[in-house]
């Protein structure tokens, strides 16, 4: 079982991640949040929000953290064997590459090592567009698969929930 914390300043990613990760993935995985952990812990992949904006937050120590680009400088002062980079720009090693009515094309512009030790080579990823509203979270949600072993065509993020009438 592996242990994916999640550091953010609020709950939406974790919300996210616990909705939307396949149901078989969620029985195989501890999903915590990084504030929660004791000095002595430490997590098989850090998973760091989006929205994250707390720059004194002292980020667990990881085997491997999954970043968002933006907060690249972040990723230096996490203690962790390798980190991946999601987001929006080229530099990303995980990026959308397109977003449409139907579906969600994201690139994995990199090598990147799963927490098993593969290997996945650059390549172009499919998902339904299920309705979600942050394009972030999806990356995110992918990129804990991708890191966790899942092979890159089983790949799935839930649909959203339906939203509310008048919400």
């Amino acid at each position: 079982m592996y242990v994916v914390s999640i550091l953010e300043s609020r709950p939406a990613l974790s919300r996210f991640l616990s909705a939307s990760l396949p149901e078989a993935l969620r029985q195989e995985i501890d999903l915590c949040s990084a504030q929660g952990m004791g000095p002595e812990q430490q997590a098989d992949l850090l998973v760091v929000s989006p929205d994250l904006a707390e720059r004194d937050i002292r980020p667990p120590a990881c085997r491997a953290a999954l970043v968002p680009g933006r907060l690249s400088p972040l990723a230096g002062e996490i203690p962790a064997q390798w980190a991946v980079s999601y987001g929006i720009s080229p530099k990303d090693s995980l990026t959308l590459s397109s977003l449409g009515e139907e579906a969600i094309s994201l690139a994995l512009q990199r090598e990147v090592v799963t927490l098993g030790g593969s290997c996945l080579e650059c390549q172009e990823l499919c998902l339904p567009h299920g309705g979600h509203r942050a394009p972030m979270h999806v990356l995110a949600c992918a990129g804990v698969q991708l890191m966790l072993g899942v092979p890159p065509d089983q790949v799935r993020v839930a649909p959203a929930a339906p939203q509310a009438a008048g919400g």
